[in-house]
């Protein structure tokens, strides 16, 4: 198998769950999309040294450190101009009032919180290995994940109580 067929297959396989970690660290599709493309073109500069080695904890390390070096950055090109109206969501539906309150709880969090929450709980990832991938201390870690469960906590419970207030959930 040449490099690029090899390439080519490593990033069929691995596209959804790449994307999905994209998305939890951005909370944005669009985002999402464009973090995981960024993150396979900056993989493919490093193809032959990694691919005999572990492609997917590099390819993670570099989502996840793009992430952090463009959550750093103002991005001012894009600015809504409407607010987009508030629509009732029938009583069928709390699965989507759940994700909907976590996902906004979520985009409160720091980026390192966001980060440390996600690779630690959805990725099931040590602290070791999280403190790599964000590049910090194990102690860090175990600090960002603190805060960024009890701010979820906190305001998970918060939307709840407020779609439960207007009788949405």
């Amino acid at each position: 198998m040449t490099n690029d067929e090899d390439f080519d297959a490593f990033v069929r396989a691995r596209w959804t769950t790449t994307a999905r970690l994209a998305y939890a660290l951005t909370l944005d599709h669009q985002k999402a999309e464009d973090l995981a493309q960024e993150s396979f073109t900056k993989l493919w500069f490093h193809w032959r040294k990694v691919r005999g080695e572990s492609p997917e904890g590099y390819l993670r390390k570099i989502v996840t450190s793009t992430f952090l070096s463009g959550a750093r950055r103002r991005w001012s090109a894009e600015r809504p101009t409407e607010v987009p109206p508030d629509i009732a969501i029938g009583s069928r539906t709390g699965q989507v009032d759940d994700r909907l309150a976590l996902h906004a709880a979520m985009s409160r969090l720091s980026p390192r919180q966001r980060a440390a929450v996600y690779l630690r709980y959805a990725e099931d990832l040590p602290e070791r290995t999280v403190a790599t991938l964000l590049g910090c201390s194990v102690g860090s870690v175990k600090q960002h994940t603190r805060r960024g469960l009890e701010a979820l906590r906190l305001d998970t419970t918060d939307q709840l109580a407020d779609l439960a207030g207007r009788n949405i959930a």
